[in-house]
């Protein structure tokens, strides 16, 4: 959550470029964070708890307005980063993004609902208002971006805490073994490990060699 790419990316001299990088590969994982709920939803074992979290997909879908919903409000900051709307479609994944996407793809269809809930809820709801409290001032202080065009990460360093309520509510609710505990820590541990594997490919796209 303290990754040595988002120190640097909220303290050092940007430019459009760097900014643009950040942004399209990053967006990859946005577009796609849906299905990672869509995949958990069916294997949620009791009906209450589906419904509470169905509370966090109204979330994501804007509160029933595609207008509001989280990968359009991304894109309107790629819009303000000057990037044209065929730019999101034809950008290249860093190989890591595409190892993060299909590794957690896998985590929330093919291994155990316990498993899911730790990629999901831990290592996702509970992380990112940290990790977007370095993305915002990188934002802001290298260009003329608005409170409104970074509302997606500011959006989401209030909802996730929310987030991680319901989160929070599944897991007592679910995790009631040694075993539980385990499954669960493990979805965490792999998906934070894919995380710290992002990071290192942003770094490295965004700040080239230099250290």
């Amino acid at each position: 959550m303290h990754h040595p790419f988002l120190k640097r990316f909220s303290t050092e001299k940007l430019n459009q470029e760097q900014l643009q990088t950040f942004a399209l590969q990053h967006y990859q994982l946005v577009k796609i964070f849906v299905n990672y709920m869509t995949n958990l939803l069916p294997k949620i074992p009791d009906r209450d708890a589906a419904d509470l979290f169905r509370t966090v997909f109204d979330d994501e879908f804007g509160q029933h307005t595609i207008f509001r919903s989280h990968p359009a409000l991304y894109r309107n900051c790629l819009k303000s980063l000057g990037l044209p709307d065929d730019a999101w479609g034809r950008v290249k994944p860093l190989p890591e993004v595409r190892q993060y996407i299909e590794a957690h793809l896998r985590l929330t269809r093919d291994a155990d609902f316990l498993i899911g809930l730790g990629a999901v809820g831990p290592a996702h709801e509970f992380a990112i208002p940290t990790m977007f409290d370095y993305i915002i001032p990188g934002l802001q202080n290298n260009s003329a971006l608005t409170d409104e065009d970074v509302e997606y990460f500011s959006m989401h360093i209030i909802e996730d805490k929310e987030h991680a309520v319901v989160f929070n509510k599944l897991i007592v609710r679910h995790v009631k073994t040694e075993e539980g505990q385990s499954l669960l820590r493990d979805g965490a541990m792999q998906s934070l490990a894919y995380r710290k594997r992002f990071w290192d490919g942003l770094e490295l796209a965004v700040f080239g060699n230099n250290t």
